[in-house]
């Protein structure tokens, strides 16, 4: 009977260690050494935390669930100049839910060569996710001149997504690439409470 329950732990501890393997999981990419699940204050101090919250985010949003704060440039980042981190607004160990990384780029084809590396990385890793390619969709803050294209993979565990973003010479905004990785208990807040 001992030996019984024995083999039973060893199997559910071998299953729990072989399951990441076969599961498509957000929590297995990194942007700059984070991932979904860490806790910002592994990267970031309270204070600096507390120092870039951005509370105009989901203006339209009355339940304050999650809040975002934004970190330009720090010494760590090596590929994107600015990350947003999204957590419940009362964690006190700030557990990531969202994680964005932003860079800009003078030459929106530079932005365009990125984004097929970043898609093809994210095809070997969720294989079993579906895949949705957009392009050239119309910016409307831009007077739909301005456009963006990218790809989004849907996994049981959330959504990872990434996309270059072309201004109009009129926006006094720089061309950019985004990526983001968003666990499906923060998208379902996004899309539910603010429709953008």
């Amino acid at each position: 009977n001992l030996m019984k329950k024995l083999s039973t732990y060893l199997f559910l501890i071998f299953f729990s260690f072989s399951a990441p393997s076969f599961a498509d999981d957000i929590r297995d990419f990194q942007i700059e050494g984070i991932s979904i699940g860490d806790s910002t204050l592994d990267f970031f101090s309270e204070e600096e935390i507390k120092n870039n919250l951005q509370l105009q985010y989901y203006p339209n949003i009355k339940d304050k669930k999650f809040i975002l704060a934004e970190f330009y440039k720090f010494p760590f980042f090596q590929i994107y100049d600015s990350l947003q981190i999204v957590f419940k607004t009362n964690d006190k160990k700030y557990k990531i839910y969202g994680l964005h990384g932003v860079k800009v780029f003078d030459d929106i084809n530079n932005c365009y060569k990125k984004l097929d590396k970043i898609a093809e990385e994210f095809s070997e890793m969720f294989k079993n996710a579906e895949r949705n390619d957009f392009k050239s969709e119309k910016l409307s803050e831009d007077k739909d001149e301005g456009t963006y294209s990218g790809v989004a993979f849907y996994l049981k565990s959330g959504i990872a997504s990434a996309h270059c973003t072309d201004y109009s010479k009129e926006m006094p905004y720089i061309d950019n690439l985004r990526i983001n990785l968003k666990t499906q208990e923060y998208e379902d807040w996004l899309w539910i409470k603010d429709p953008y």
